[in-house]
């Protein structure tokens, strides 16, 4: 299990395509991706879940995986979300 604390840059947060964005970025890699908020834990490869989380503008989040592939996928997920998931 590793984990690195971003901020998040989208004008909007994590909401609708952002957060669709992200979620298939997260699904591409067979570990788990949490996302930490808050002291609470969204499964990070639930668009249903990404949004409940309600990340707005400069919200710093903890992304956590543990598995398979989790450094590279904890890069991946890093990097979409620093150059702005899209948006």
């Amino acid at each position: 299990m590793i984990n690195k604390t971003v901020t998040v840059k989208n004008p909007t947060g994590l909401h609708a395509r952002p957060a669709a964005a992200f979620v298939k970025e997260a699904s591409r890699h067979k570990c788990s991706v949490l996302i930490k908020k808050d002291g609470r834990s969204f499964n990070g490869k639930s668009i249903i879940s990404v949004l409940s989380a309600c990340i707005t503008c400069g919200t710093k989040i903890e992304l956590e995986t543990d598995g398979e592939g989790e450094s590279q996928a904890l890069d991946d997920i890093v990097a979409a979300v620093e150059s702005g998931l899209g948006e």
